[in-house]
């Protein structure tokens, strides 16, 4: 029989062990003095019961799974909103294909529920089985590579390293900038000191405020060549085009010292920047020229139809007037499984009414991409993913939930 519960101390040392061998890759050259570090901050954070939790499966009191939680407070549709997040599922070796994850996100979920969250979030390492678990897929991930003399040359005034003492005014920067973004998570304090360990930072600052950064580090190119490199920027983050084209000006400069700059960026359009939008890769199909690879990523997942849509009572589904019954399907978690009958009256969403004027058939993991903005309801229904009682109400329904921005989410964890 399994039980899954929070880890205690002794615990600890398995799962780093568990997680060393589940993601080996990860984990290269990882020595004993780095485990025991780890280990030791794992210790802290279940101590503090804080935004991270860590809990574990076990059966005949024998660890043989563990992962780590995550409480967030992300921006869905302009509205602040808990959801949770869970990473480093690990499963010993000598366990897989017993259920062990299932039972561990089974645990997840009722604790996402317990801790006030209707949406939880996660990184899959197979979005196929996380599917299946009730995830919606994100706005895909794009790597842009483009060499620094493509970009465009301005003034870098306002531009300079950032460094301990501008905590403050990056962590302002950044709160600001996910309550003014769909799908951004707020970030504490602490991870500006971690972002400065992983990153060289610099940013762009007015009046006294940092306005925009960027987060980057070095790639050598070849071991045998201690001149060629690239800066890989993984944080891009802007208030404004005088901000953004000043970041974009200290890159440009850097032309001398790195071949190509790569943007990881959920921005579907940065190819329109560059002289030249294609990425310096030989790939062509149909006579088209690769601009930048995508990969899928961030899921998305609706844990409590109902409370999402209380919490956005306040959100304008684009001033539409409809009535919906959503029969949504979840197997995962029994309590999400059924129907809601949802009155969008000049956009605003009200429950606790009856009367419908159609009714849409859909599993959770397709309508969890579907309220996030992911994906337009009429690809979906288009795909055979959602089916409706009337045809006639099949645009309505796709202007109801369509986005001018898709999310973007670039939370760690």
């Amino acid at each position: 029989m399994s039980v899954v519960k929070l880890l205690e101390d002794e615990d600890f040392e398995e799962y780093a062990r568990m997680s060393l061998e589940a993601y080996p890759s990860m984990f290269t050259g990882f020595n004993a003095e780095q485990s025991a570090a780890w280990v030791k901050r794992m210790k802290a954070q279940q101590d503090e019961m804080g935004v991270v939790q860590y809990a574990g499966c076990f059966r005949d009191e024998k660890l043989v799974g563990a992962m780590r939680m995550h409480r967030f407070e992300m921006n869905i549709h302009g509205k602040i909103i808990k959801v949770v997040g869970v990473g480093n599922v690990a499963v010993d070796l000598t366990r897989k294909k017993e259920h062990v994850a299932k039972e561990m996100m089974e645990y997840y979920h009722r604790w996402g529920l317990d801790n006030g969250a209707s949406f939880a979030i996660l990184w899959p390492f197979r979005p196929d089985f996380y599917v299946k678990m009730g995830y919606g897929y994100g706005r895909k991930m794009n790597k842009y590579m483009v060499r620094p003399d493509d970009l465009p040359r301005g003034s870098k005034e306002g531009v300079r390293f950032m460094n301990s003492d501008d905590i403050d005014a990056l962590h302002a920067c950044f709160n600001e900038y996910v309550r003014d973004t769909h799908g951004m998570v707020l970030k504490p304090k602490s991870f500006y000191a971690r972002l400065f360990r992983r990153y060289k930072v610099v940013g762009y600052e007015k009046d006294g405020a940092v306005r925009g950064f960027i987060a980057f580090k070095f790639r050598k190119l070849h071991e045998n060549h201690f001149l060629l490199q690239n800066i890989l920027v993984e944080y891009l983050v802007y208030h404004d085009r005088k901000g953004f084209m000043r970041l974009l000006s200290f890159l440009q400069t850097q032309l001398d010292q790195v071949e190509q700059i790569e943007f990881t960026t959920m921005d579907d359009d940065l190819h329109f920047i560059p002289h030249d939008p294609r990425n310096g890769e030989p790939h062509i199909f149909f006579t088209s020229q690769e601009s930048n690879v995508q990969g899928v990523g961030m899921m998305y997942r609706v844990l409590n139809k109902d409370f999402l849509f209380k919490k956005l009572a306040a959100h304008n589904f684009n001033g539409v007037d409809i009535k919906v019954r959503f029969n949504v399907a979840d197997s995962f978690l029994t309590e999400n499984d059924g129907s809601i009958v949802v009155h969008f009256i000049n956009g605003k969403a009200m429950l606790g009414q009856m009367e419908f004027d159609v009714e849409v058939d859909i599993n959770v993991e397709w309508f969890s991409s579907l309220v996030m903005g992911v994906i337009d309801f009429e690809k979906l229904w288009m795909y055979g993913h959602a089916e409706v009682s009337d045809e006639f109400y099949v645009g309505k329904l796709d202007r109801l939930f369509h986005v001018a921005k898709k999310p973007e989410t670039i939370e760690e964890f």
